[in-house]
């Protein structure tokens, strides 16, 4: 970091242009970002959301296509209305195939460049090399980051700061040329960043920040861009204070002027709050105050602010789940984060003219984290490490401009700077290189988790939940006890044991724990088809259509549901009926061989020989060396030409 007179840049003074330090910073930033993180490029899936956002998405298996493009603009999936992501994930698959390297891939080259973006919209807007590559670097490389980066479906999170970098950074560059079409850039890209995911709707509020400071385009005396000089201080104290009392005069003209000038991205983050709001309430994210009441809220967003700046100095005992207190809240504990915050608060305030910077960095830490507090509460966690991406950014930039202007540090040489700099970096990328290694298996990642946490029994729920998906049934149900003895009243838990209980051919424990969860959660479309499966292969069909008619009512989209209900139908012999399952769950997953063979069956049961036959053809392209399918072709042939079958 090298030293400078003074934080602010002067209004007078064009921006820095990129010049080869700045592009070989860059290029530094890129390249230690890419090597912490490039290892995921070997890991897998996860067994928490990667199933819902590409492992088993069928809409992602098939890559983009037209369909996969209305599918993304018209459907709220996962709770979720997020076009840009699904587009980028169907991409992902077009380009790398179904296989995890690709998507992780994707996300590592999202995570540098929203890295390098960072250091030139900072640079742009400070005139600042060093600082703004410090940043940079603290960002990319922070262990509280990997979560964003390494979790296949925290794509929406990367690719939204990514959109939402770029509106940053050309907004700086508008606020320094005044060329509209920057502007115009700034808010395109900003709808962008919220179609990807709805986290950044406070960028405009972040966008005036950067007015006060570093752009200093209020241009009132609190916020001057150009400080006065030793020799200015001697002049005419009159003039001093007419100029004083002109910049004081032109502050609310500028104020109504910068506010007018975002009314663009202020309406844009209004509509799309809107959306997110439906979204979450329409998926069951949003929770009520029965399950979360306003107190509680209210405590925790006071410990939970305390709690990821903790984790912003020392990042410890990082975990994929952080279980909620509720009532065990502790008030003292939210009284005594009352008093910290106020006080950071008012010292930000009563220093803004010596340091805006501080002022700057807080609001943006506290400001953009408003949506994640949990005030709307989406979810049963307390917290989580990927709601800092982009909020942490405010404290990392209040740190970096407040020890470089302390007179220690003002006195150090620049070697001594470069070092002490040098050194927190690598700190911070061995950190960051051991927490990506957590992620490379859903049971290392969640060993860690629980090591991490307290009276945690959802971690031993996710824990059992991947320890039977590698074939560790009895470890994983023991997991999954556990969990359900934790929390007797979780409907999740309940199911998990049930899933891995039915894995284990468990079949009356499996059901009784289905009972239970829809006893404690009311309708759920999963635990109704896993209810049905075990009565499926009971061969209790009759239940089992029932069941799956009320998975596919509360979720018109469950593909398994759908697959399965034509296995019910055609059992039962209404061949009707599996031709309308099977052809909607083909619509959802063409390359479904159990909905197309019981389409096949159904039709030819029916008469409708020449369809049966088309669908026959298209299950041998599909299974070629599968001798039923074949058989079963000839047969339909054979009918068709009034020849005995073999």
């Amino acid at each position: 970091m090298s030293r400078r007179k003074d934080p602010r840049p002067s209004l007078a003074a064009p921006p820095r242009r990129l010049d080869r330090q700045a592009w070989a910073l860059a290029a530094l930033l890129a390249v230690l970002t890419l090597t912490v993180y490039a290892q995921t490029c070997w890991f897998g899936f996860i067994t928490i959301d990667d199933p819902y956002y590409a492992e088993e998405n069928p809409r992602i298996q098939l890559g983009l296509s037209p369909a996969g493009v209305t599918w993304s603009f018209t459907t709220i999936h996962d709770a979720n209305w997020i076009p840009l992501t699904w587009l980028s994930l169907m991409l992902d698959t077009s380009l790398f195939g179904f296989r995890p390297a690709g998507y992780h891939l994707t996300n590592v080259l999202l995570h540098v460049a929203n890295t390098v973006l960072l250091f030139a919209a900072l640079l742009a807007a400070t005139d600042s090399r060093g600082r703004s590559a410090f940043v940079a670097a603290l960002f990319g490389l922070h262990p509280l980051h990997v979560e964003s980066v390494a979790w296949i479906a925290e794509r929406k999170d990367v690719l939204s700061t990514f959109f939402g970098m770029l509106a940053m950074l050309t907004y700086v560059l508008w606020a320094n040329r005044a060329k509209v079409r920057w502007l115009v850039a700034a808010v395109l890209c900003f709808v962008a960043s919220l179609m990807a995911k709805q986290t950044l709707v406070t960028l405009p509020f972040v966008l005036l920040l950067l007015d006060f400071w570093p752009l200093g385009r209020l241009r009132a005396g609190i916020s001057s861009a150009q400080p006065q000089s030793a020799e200015s201080l001697k002049g005419d104290r009159a003039g001093r204070v007419q100029r004083s009392q002109e910049n004081l005069a032109s502050a609310p003209r500028n104020a109504r002027r910068l506010f007018a000038e975002k009314i663009p991205f202020f309406a844009v983050a209004i509509a799309f709050s809107a959306i997110a709001l439906f979204a979450q309430a329409h998926g069951g994210g949003v929770k009520n105050l029965a399950h979360f009441p306003l107190r509680e809220r209210l405590l925790n967003a006071l410990v939970v602010y305390v709690a990821y700046l903790g984790k912003i100095f020392w990042p410890a005992n990082l975990a994929i789940y952080y279980p909620h207190p509720h009532a065990a809240l502790s008030l003292t504990a939210a009284t005594l984060s009352a008093v910290l915050l106020l006080t950071i608060s008012v010292v930000a305030i009563v220093c803004v003219r010596r340091c805006p910077y501080v002022l700057v960095g807080w609001c943006w830490y506290v400001g953009t984290l408003v949506p994640m507090i949990g005030l709307v509460q989406v979810g049963t966690q307390q917290m989580a490490d990927r709601y800092t991406y982009f909020p942490a950014i405010g404290i990392f930039l209040a740190i970096t401009w407040l020890i470089c202007d302390l007179p220690t540090a003002r006195a150090a040489t620049a070697k001594f700077q470069s070092t002490v700099a040098a050194i927190t970096v690598g700190l911070l990328a061995f950190l960051a290189y051991r927490q990506v290694s957590y992620w490379h298996d859903s049971a290392t990642l969640l060993r860690h988790s629980q090591e991490s946490t307290v009276d945690n029994p959802r971690a031993h729920q996710l824990l059992g939940s991947a320890l039977i998906e590698t074939g560790a049934t009895n470890e994983g149900i023991a997991e999954l006890e556990t969990a359900v003895r934790g929390d007797e009243s979780s409907p999740a838990a309940h199911s998990a044991l049930a899933a891995g209980l039915q894995t284990a051919k468990r079949l009356d424990e499996a059901a009784a724990h289905y009972e239970r969860a829809l006893a404690l959660r009311g309708p759920d479309p999963d635990v109704f088809y896993n209810l049905a499966r075990i009565q499926i292969e009971r061969q209790d069909y009759k239940r089992a259509r029932q069941n799956l008619l009320q998975a596919v009512d509360i979720n018109p989209d469950h593909v398994e549901a759908y697959k399965w209900l034509g296995t019910a139908d055609l059992e039962l012999r209404d061949y009707r009926e599996t031709i309308i399952a099977s052809q909607r769950a083909l619509s959802l997953d063409p390359k479904s061989v159990r909905a197309r063979h019981n389409l096949a069956v159904a039709l030819l049961a029916s008469g409708r020989l020449d369809d049966a036959i088309r669908q026959f053809e298209s299950l041998v392209s599909l299974l070629p060396d599968d001798t039923d399918a074949r058989q079963n072709l000839d047969r339909a042939r054979a009918m068709k030409n009034g020849t005995p079958s073999k």
